[in-house]
């Protein structure tokens, strides 16, 4: 019988490749986003229907879909670039990893449409990003707010349940998700030249829109009359504003690709905050605190898989 070779067979993983494959610290980011779209229809008095927490498994499995199918188109780069993965280093075939990747995406659609048709279509619209981000967008112009429309949508998909898409949204159910889908495009953009390095004109041109994004939510929160919805949500933007300075600024000057890797996890890790800061915004201060202690599990199993 002749062996297949490394990655084309379809057999099981062992489960230690299954988790570097997925890559556990991301997907606690992943539920963030769904339990700050909850809150947010907290915060602004619209009642959760039942059954809605679901989708905090549906944002877990198309999250880790997009993960897993990410390794899969990119099997041939990593090869090159980075050859520890599972996949070019045979420890997961391409076929168990393109099942898996397809299966949890179906899962995620069929939850969300589960709890509802407007969870359904955001749903659907966030998965049909999810595979053309990994399928090729990435590496073209869209492919940074490709990524953080996915991360604005996961968002939106949990406030979608509580609120129809055939109604007018309030300001900060809509205003937090492009935040959040902002900040994450910005990273994305930076990602970019993680394994060699950027170019000192990427980084900072990365770091500027962070800076100005950044500078934009807090003018916007002093002059708009509606929000923030409770001034005890000043705390938390001030929180999101500060650890973001203090991950991002030493890019500024060094950039090279352990330093700017570490800022991408960092960054990742940080996204929680972003949420629990949306959180306080839509008036929920002390559920807030609910959204940022998914930091912990992230930040434990960072030490012991790769969040990148």
């Amino acid at each position: 019988m002749i062996a297949a070779p490394p990655g084309v067979g379809g057999g099981a993983p062992r489960l230690d490749a299954l988790l570097r494959l997925i890559r556990p610290p991301n997907v606690f980011t992943a539920f963030a986003d769904a339990l700050a779209g909850l809150l947010v229809l907290r915060g602004l008095g619209v009642a959760v229907p039942e059954g809605a927490t679901a989708v905090i498994l549906a944002s877990g499995c198309l999250y880790l879909a997009g993960i897993v199918l990410n390794d899969v188109f990119d099997r041939e780069i990593d090869a090159r670039e980075r050859p520890t993965r599972p996949i070019p280093a045979g420890e997961v075939s391409v076929r168990f990893a393109a099942a898996l990747g397809v299966s949890l995406l179906a899962s995620g659609v069929a939850l969300a449409a589960w709890i509802g048709p407007s969870t359904g279509v955001v749903a659907a619209v966030l998965a049909a990003c999810i595979v053309g981000y990994d399928a090729g967008l990435k590496r073209t112009r869209l492919g940074p707010l490709v990524m953080g429309s996915c991360r604005g949508l996961d968002v939106a998909m949990a406030i979608s349940t509580g609120l129809s898409l055939d109604a007018a949204w309030p300001h900060v159910a809509v205003a937090g998700p492009i935040v959040l889908a902002l900040y994450v495009a910005g990273l994305t953009y930076i990602a970019r030249d993680e394994v060699d390095g950027n170019t000192a004109r990427r980084a900072r041109t990365g770091l500027t829109f962070l800076g100005l994004l950044a500078a934009g939510v807090v003018v916007a929160l002093a002059v708009c009359p509606c929000l923030p919805r409770t001034a005890w949500a000043w705390p938390w933007v001030a929180l999101a504003v500060v650890l973001g300075w203090r991950n991002w600024a030493p890019v500024w000057s060094r950039h090279d690709g352990p330093s700017t890797g570490r800022a991408i996890g960092g960054g990742i890790v940080l996204i929680p905050v972003i949420d629990a800061a949306i959180v306080a915004v839509a008036g929920s201060p002390v559920l807030a605190f609910a959204v940022v202690a998914l930091v912990v599990p992230a930040l434990i199993l960072k030490q012991l898989f790769s969040p990148t």
